[in-house]
């Protein structure tokens, strides 16, 4: 039998093993006043870097940048990977995906030259686009989680396409934004 001490212990060392994020978590962390330099520091750099990733606005570009910073402060504190969701918005086009996967790890890359890619891993919604982007992605070295998956027959998929993780969901997505 453990001690309570020992469990805790072990649930720690478990906790820090990865760190995932959205869109959502990042918005709400970002929305902090302590936060109001970062933002202004990624706006600058999406300005600067748009002409080196052309396709997203300087808003998408930026808020990607911002997320992406948000996920490297937490990065020395955990031993494992930080997970960084893809834009929901491209969730019906393997393209999009495919495309924004990769200038999320250029962008990484850019802001933290020295932080392995191995300890990265995009988070990708679970429709078939997706877990299409997620086989091109895993067979081209980039761990993927397949996320929004609600069926036993989208883990099955994500599997197959050979997602490093997938992340079922219990609930319903609109317990998130609505109240009550």
């Amino acid at each position: 039998m453990f001690s309570a001490k020992g469990r805790l212990s072990t649930a720690i060392q478990w906790m820090s093993k990865d760190c995932t994020s959205n869109q959502a978590i990042a918005f709400g962390e970002l929305s902090k006043p302590e936060h109001k330099n970062l933002i202004t520091a990624s706006v600058k750099e999406a300005i600067e870097l748009s002409p080196k990733f052309p396709g997203p606005s300087v808003e998408e570009l930026a808020v990607e940048i911002a997320t992406i910073k948000l996920a490297l402060k937490i990065a020395p504190h955990i031993t494992g990977s930080i997970h960084i969701q893809t834009n929901p918005y491209y969730a019906y086009s393997t393209t999009k995906t495919f495309t924004n996967a990769w200038r999320i790890i250029h962008l990484t890359q850019h802001l933290h030259p020295t932080f392995p890619q191995s300890r990265l891993c995009l988070k990708i919604p679970s429709t078939w686009e997706g877990l299409r982007a997620c086989a091109l992605l895993e067979a081209s070295g980039v761990r993927t989680l397949a996320t929004t998956l609600f069926t036993r027959t989208q883990a099955a998929l994500a599997a197959e396409v050979g997602c490093t993780y997938v992340a079922p969901y219990v609930n319903q997505l609109k317990v998130h934004s609505e109240p009550g």
